[in-house]
């Protein structure tokens, strides 16, 4: 058993609350940091409470290495309180094409980012998307009718998504940009917060330098329950990861 500690950049919060994605990066980061494997191959966390930003600990257990992956567990707390407990497959992501590609993993066809319209700042309820300050993220206007108080009810909203100071996206960057694009309940005319319970991450490859491609969709959304689940292509359409999330929402 190791820790660490973490600083959670509040500018990075949604309201007064540490966006999921990024939270999820930083914590696997100090995870592997050191560690025999380079990149996160799956991860798994369940967020306990939400984090305030600033100082964190992170208490770090490898469960077991072996010849080509190890298995870690991340404890994340501040001052005695449970926020994440998060499980990480680590391993090396493959530079070679990948021997098989289903028909539904091609990415959906988009407007060029200079066609799309650029990511908001606040929720539909006022509240401030810090987020924003740090991506270049250019929705999809056949996604967005929600701004417009327009919503379609398709439950499905694509985004192009890139670092907004030009870095290089790396398997962490991932993390975020699978948690990035606003919540599917927002096309489905539901305008509450929607906490992240539970979030499933796998990272397919090491993506090409440029946008990424992000759709995401819900199957069932009901009883103040919905699955969300985001996919990210890089600019060669190459499918680099995918993330499934359990969220809460409230009726607003």
């Amino acid at each position: 058993m190791s820790g660490t500690t973490i600083d959670l950049d509040p500018s990075w919060s949604i309201g007064d609350k540490i966006h999921g994605g990024y939270l999820l990066a930083e914590v696997v980061r100090a995870a592997l940091e050191g560690g025999d494997y380079p990149h996160p191959l799956g991860v798994s966390a369940h967020f306990a409470s939400a984090p305030d930003p600033g100082a964190a600990d992170v208490e770090i257990e490898l469960l077991r290495s072996g010849r080509r992956v190890e298995f870690l567990r991340a404890h994340l707390s501040q001052g005695g309180t449970h926020r994440a407990e998060v499980l990480i497959t680590a391993g090396t992501l493959p530079d070679e094409a990948p021997r098989y590609v289903s028909a539904d993993a091609a990415p959906p066809e988009m407007p060029s980012p200079d066609e799309c319209g650029r990511s908001i700042a606040e929720t539909p309820t006022g509240g401030r998307i810090g987020p924003a300050l740090h991506l270049d993220m250019r929705l999809d206007p056949a996604t967005t009718g929600w701004i417009r108080k327009e919503p379609t009810g398709q439950g499905v909203v694509r985004a192009w998504i890139r670092p907004g100071d030009g870095s290089p996206i790396d398997p962490y960057w991932l993390l975020i940009a699978g948690d990035a694009p606003p919540p599917v309940t927002f096309d489905l005319g539901l305008r509450g917060w929607v906490p992240t319970i539970t979030l499933d991450a796998h990272i397919r490859a090491l993506p090409a330098p440029g946008w990424l491609i992000a759709e995401q969709k819900a199957q069932v959304v009901g009883g103040g329950w919905l699955d969300e689940t985001c996919t990210l292509w890089d600019e060669t359409g190459r499918l680099v990861a995918s993330l499934r999330q359990l969220a809460g929402y409230k009726e607003v």
